[in-house]
């Protein structure tokens, strides 16, 4: 049994979606410096990096992401979408119609917008694909199985289409089709083999609607 990352290590100054303020992660203690021990000072929005939003990032009252069993962070039938995107491109309902979906639980798609993260970080955070408002809803309708949705983009938002992206991110958590979505934005396909298990390990934190997380792929 072999594990692999899809999540991206949090760093000084890692991309985040434009208004947050970057990571800072900042030396306090240090046995270089005569200390007896190394400790840092870590300062992050909770929607840096690899992260997972839950349905109180947007809804009030919404479940937060500390208020999930660790058995609903477990995925026993992902899939990795291959779904080539471009600049401000859409996922849409025609991308899947003829995906067979059928007891897939957690669905993420492969834009490739990921090659820009580091050689164009301003294409990252301003020109990304995302998930089109009616492609949330049909997968919602049609796919009650699928708990879980991610991109290897900043945001499953398009940054130029707000209110498409916010349309999106209601039609995946209201409780209108039963149990909400998770959605799992800054994802790091950095592998091609196939996927047979996925885990979401958010941090652990009260109070807060979503966390960084760590996605540990079985393959």
């Amino acid at each position: 049994m072999t594990y692999h990352l899809l999540s991206y290590p949090l760093e000084n100054n890692a991309p985040v979606h434009k208004g947050l303020a970057y990571p800072k992660i900042v030396p306090e203690s240090q046995i270089s410096q005569g200390k007896y021990y190394n400790s840092y000072i870590i300062n992050v929005e909770n929607h840096s990096g690899t992260h997972v939003d839950a349905p109180g990032h947007l809804l009030d009252g919404g479940k937060k992401i500390g208020e999930y069993s660790p058995d609903e962070l477990v995925f026993n039938n992902p899939l990795i979408l291959d779904c080539p995107k471009s600049d401000n491109e859409f996922i849409t309902i025609q991308d899947l119609e003829n995906i067979e979906l059928n007891d897939v639980d957690c669905l993420f798609f492969k834009t490739g917008f990921g090659k820009y993260r580091d050689s164009d970080v301003e294409r990252y955070l301003t020109q990304n694909p995302g998930l089109s408002p009616e492609l949330v809803e049909w997968i919602r309708k049609n796919y009650p199985e699928i708990r879980c949705l991610g991109l290897d983009t900043i945001s499953i938002s398009c940054f130029q289409k707000v209110e498409q992206g916010i349309e999106a991110h209601l039609n995946a958590f209201n409780d209108d089709y039963g149990v909400p979505l998770l959605l799992v934005e800054d994802i790091n396909f950095s592998i091609s083999n196939e996927i047979k298990k996925i885990i979401i390990i958010p941090w652990q934190i009260k109070e807060v609607d979503s966390t960084p997380c760590t996605i540990l792929a079985q393959i």
